[in-house]
């Protein structure tokens, strides 16, 4: 069983007189209430709050993408069959039920993402009160809310990873009732299945949190028991994650997209992981790792210094509970090499549950123990918050929502999107189609038109696929056949890495030049910001010239 630290300090109770769930038993459902449940709501408020005067920051890429996906979706089409993606639909749905409330659709999408960030914030603070007092864990809980909000890792994003937070924290809380004894033991076990089939349904290493629950699930067991009750436990979880996973078959099935789903979110990614060597891999983490370092090194310092303590005091579950959490999300940060920042957001939970364990063991120690208890909580906190919120004070005091966009992703036009969106609803029409050489599908959902391919985004073309040539020539006659109204050049770069298939770049170059004509150039000088500019007819591009949004030519 989870030990339960009583409200006065950090020592934990022996195992027989521990209760074994996080929430309440039957009976002591005061328990929730009083502090705890003022302290939740705080959290909630101060999360949402940190979030708030960013709501109306532009879509980056990924957004654009779920958000385009989203909206198609209530035009009774389906991704995969209609619209390829990678990813599992959870992040579509979360985005289409955002896109029904009535309010602006950047609003509504950033509100979303700020009500789960404030859950899973929430939750992380229920599950701190296992291991910590409430001021602690009230801490673990703001403490995440604050560095899921942080630009270092894209925080102001609503990703597939802030999404997929709040049901692996939730999971981990059903674990604590499913370790107990009783009849509903298996109700609870089915409901951490469920929950880590949910995680998976917003990307595909959520299912990470079914086999860490496997994993840690024996060390709260007695012995002579535990090999019985794990296998039990597997069981019935996996049963959980299979309704879910099949319910999801079943509709992709009778909706005539079981090929595609199968395709795109499980043979594509399997072929995906292994497209980088081990230096490239190397060089990614380096670069990503560099910028969380200013906001994170003193948060995993906390960290190693608490399971240092836990260990010194005989605490070896708890420590060993948090680094296998730890390890699992490492694995699924890992699993594509490319270790975008936002993959980090998977490594926050525990993060801020073992910083405050550690906060909380230095606040205990002996050699603080002359100093006033509130002084040594109030330093402690503020050494753990500082930097954080020091990173994210300009985010919400100073910039505009281009400006913290432009710091955020300094080499993406995502701020220029709204505008060249704009322009793309001036001379379109709403059922003429669009095609993007590039990977900015946030322009077609700004514009609201439609893509002339199935390929919102192109970079999935582009790799080491044996079946390349193949798909990009059929997005080629795909594109022919929509006959696209409009067109944006925006070429990523990894339409020109050597040794894999460009026969799209190239019938791309031929097909714009011979068809359309530049209505709006996209320019950069340097490191600057991006400009837009009209395009007069036959004049030169200019040359810091890095897109261009293309309108059909009028025929001769």
């Amino acid at each position: 069983m989870l030990d339960r630290v009583p409200a006065g300090g950090n020592v934990s109770l022996p195992m027989s007189q521990n209760d074994a769930s996080c929430l309440p038993a039957p009976g002591r459902m005061s328990a929730l209430f009083g502090r705890p449940l003022f302290l939740f709501l705080a959290i909630l408020a101060v999360t949402m709050s940190l979030r708030a005067p960013l709501l109306d920051i532009p879509l980056d890429r990924d957004e654009g993408e779920y958000a385009y996906i989203g909206w198609r979706m209530d035009q009774h089409e389906l991704p995969y069959r209609d619209w390829v993606d990678q990813k599992p639909p959870g992040a579509f749905w979360v985005y289409r039920l955002a896109l029904a409330l009535p309010m602006d659709p950047i609003l509504a999408i950033h509100l979303m993402g700020a009500l789960f960030a404030a859950l899973s914030a929430g939750a992380l603070f229920l599950l701190a009160r296992r291991y910590l007092d409430d001021y602690w864990a009230a801490v673990a809980g703001l403490l995440l809310g604050v560095l899921s909000a942080d630009p270092a890792v894209q925080g102001t994003a609503a990703n597939t990873e802030l999404f997929m937070q709040l049901p692996i924290i939730l999971s981990q809380l059903a674990l604590i009732r499913a370790t107990a004894s009783g009849a509903r033991r298996r109700r609870y076990a089915i409901l951490c299945g469920v929950l880590a089939g949910a995680a998976a349904l917003f990307k595909q290493v959520g299912a990470l949190d079914w086999l860490l629950l496997v994993v840690v699930f024996p060390m709260w067991c007695e012995k002579g028991q535990r090999l019985r009750k794990t296998l039990s436990f597997a069981a019935w979880s996996a049963a959980g994650a299979a309704a879910v996973w099949g319910s999801l078959m079943i509709y992709f099935v009778l909706n005539h997209a079981w090929n595609d789903f199968i395709y795109n979110i499980l043979y594509h990614n399997l072929v995906y992981i292994h497209t980088l060597s081990p230096a490239d891999r190397l060089a990614h983490f380096q670069d990503t790792v560099a910028k969380l370092f200013k906001s994170q090194a003193l948060i995993w310092l906390f960290a190693a210094i608490g399971g240092g303590m836990w260990l010194k005091r005989g605490q070896k579950k708890r420590f060993a509970y948090v680094l296998l959490w730890m390890l699992s999300g490492a694995v699924g940060v890992n699993l594509s090499g490319y270790f975008y920042p936002h993959y980090f957001h998977v490594l926050l939970p525990p993060l801020a549950l073992a910083a405050a364990m550690g906060a909380s063991a230095l606040a205990s120690a002996g050699a603080a123990e002359a100093a006033q208890g509130w002084f040594r909580r109030a330093a402690l906190t503020g050494a753990l918050a500082l930097i954080p919120v020091m990173t994210l004070s300009p985010f919400l005091f100073s910039y505009t929502a281009s400006e913290a966009v432009r710091r955020i992703y300094p080499n993406d036009p995502y701020a220029e999107m709204p505008s060249l969106a704009r322009r793309l609803a001036e001379v379109t029409g709403p059922q003429d189609r669009v095609y993007i050489f590039g990977s900015e599908p946030e322009l077609l959902f700004y514009a609201r038109r439609i893509s002339a391919a199935r390929y919102v985004i192109l970079p999935s073309l582009f790799g080491p696929y044996a079946d390349s040539q193949e798909k990009q020539t059929a997005v080629s006659v795909e594109i022919t056949k929509a006959h696209p109204a409009a067109a944006f050049y925006l070429p990523n770069g990894l339409f020109f890495t050597p040794h894999i298939e460009h026969y799209l770049t190239d019938w791309s170059f031929d097909y714009l030049h011979r068809n359309f004509q530049a209505d709006r150039w996209l320019g950069r000088t340097g490191a600057g910001p991006f400009t837009i500019c009209p395009a007069p007819k036959s004049a030169p591009a200019p040359t810091n010239m890095v897109g261009e949004l293309l309108v059909r030519k009028a025929p001769l």
